[in-house]
């Protein structure tokens, strides 16, 4: 291939989902190449952006790469492609598929749960066979995190699934919300609800605020051009849960993105593989240029040549570091760039902060990759991204949707 890119992003998870678009928005000619479909499976809905002015006084921390101005508009722009998406300035809280309450940043209108002072009743909706939800220990949980509420069940079948269930065959979260995103589901909840709504008031509860939780029902991410919105309104509040993997989220957000950037005019190149670079050194410098990537596709090798490279292939979790036998060899798969590695890799006690955690590639304010025994940049046109940058936990430190978001979109800014 002999075109020039503007820019190819390499990885299909968050950060370089966000790093194509809003490359793509700036009228950049954007190749995304990815081997696979990505960590976006794995994402429960929410962005988790953790204490952003703590984090941002650690040292090396990514956040300490962005101004506050910055950060900022990474969750705007989440706000304008996923416009069912909320941010305020006191913490919200939205219901596991357990029925326990997880706190998080951004989170989709349809989560944000009531104020756990108030009085009411929740429904849970428990769909025929749904596959790892369990009930009555949901029904706990919620009962405990709302003393104030009462908790119900109410068992839902849907006649789509009715051969499978009397099969006895179990059916995922996905396969759910694919029905509930259907005319047919959205007909046969909308009943369900107007049902239980009549039951309540021939019951004399209806004075009670009631509000219906059902799980795997995901109500954002619809792209008007190819299907039809989702239905805004029930006779009743519903209530979504977070997502386990493989999560009904994750599934539908990244097929979103995707068609958000092809919309755009970015091209995509998946099942491709990055196979090897080729640049050359800035005269008087060691800082190099990369001139091209080479990757493997439909078992040919292809010549991408770009003024930029993003590098978003998601460090341990996105395939970005391989790791070898017994820890003996460690290393970036796509430019081979030095990792930061700590001594110690884990801690004895499992919920403890992980040191593994923290590997990744150290960089300066641009996102460019450092030579960490000199401090010197080694590419000066390639910026890593999201979970491929070092010195931070996600888990412990709950801000891996904000370090991915504000990581991508200065990337593409840098475009």
């Amino acid at each position: 291939m002999n075109e020039m890119w503007d820019a190819v992003v390499v990885g299909g998870g968050l950060a370089g989902w966000i790093a194509g678009i809003r490359a793509a928005q700036r009228d950049k000619k954007v190749l995304l190449v990815t081997e696979g479909v990505g960590t976006l499976f794995y994402f429960s809905g929410i962005f988790d952006y953790g204490d952003v002015v703590r984090l941002r006084h650690l040292p090396k921390h990514p956040y300490t790469l962005f101004k506050a101005q910055e950060i900022t508009q990474g969750q705007r722009f989440v706000q304008e492609i996923c416009p069912e998406y909320v941010m305020k300035d006191t913490p919200q809280f939205a219901f596991t598929v357990l029925g326990t309450v997880r706190q998080g940043d951004l989170m989709p209108r349809s989560m944000v749960l009531p104020d756990q002072q108030e009085q009411g009743e929740f429904v849970i909706l428990v769909p025929e066979g749904l596959k790892d939800f369990f009930p009555k220990i949901v029904a706990a949980n919620m009962a405990r995190e709302f003393p104030g509420w009462q908790v119900n069940e109410k068992r839902m079948k849907v006649g789509t699934l009715s051969e499978w269930t009397q099969l006895g065959k179990s059916v995922t979260s996905i396969d759910y919300a694919s029905i509930w995103r259907s005319e047919e589901g959205q007909r046969a909840l909308t009943l369900e609800i107007d049902q239980l709504k009549r039951e309540y008031r021939e019951a004399g509860r209806s004075s009670n605020k009631l509000v219906v939780v059902l799980p795997s029902l995901v109500r954002e991410y619809f792209d008007s051009s190819r299907s039809k919105p989702y239905k805004n309104e029930f006779s009743l509040p519903i209530l979504e849960m977070s997502s386990f993997v493989p999560s009904p989220h994750g599934r539908y957000f990244a097929e979103y993105l995707k068609h958000m950037f092809t919309d755009l005019g970015g091209e995509l190149m998946m099942g491709a593989r990055a196979a090897a670079i080729n640049g050359k050194a800035r005269s008087g410098s060691q800082t190099k240029v990369c001139q091209e990537l080479v990757v493997n596709s439909m078992g040919k090798p292809l010549h991408l040549k770009s003024k930029k490279f993003i590098l978003a292939t998601g460090g341990f979790l996105g395939g970005g570091i391989k790791v070898g036998m017994a820890r003996k060899s460690i290393r970036e798969e796509v430019f081979d760039l030095p990792l930061f590695v700590p001594e110690k890799w884990s801690e004895p006690q499992f919920f403890a902060p992980q040191p593994f955690a923290q590997i990744g590639v150290e960089t300066d304010a641009l996102m460019r990759p450092l030579d960490p025994v000199c401090g010197q940049v080694i590419w000066d046109n390639v910026h890593v991204v999201g979970r491929m940058l070092a010195h931070w936990d996600p888990w412990t430190q709950r801000c891996g949707g904000g370090v991915s978001v504000t990581s991508g979109y200065a990337a593409a800014e840098l475009i």
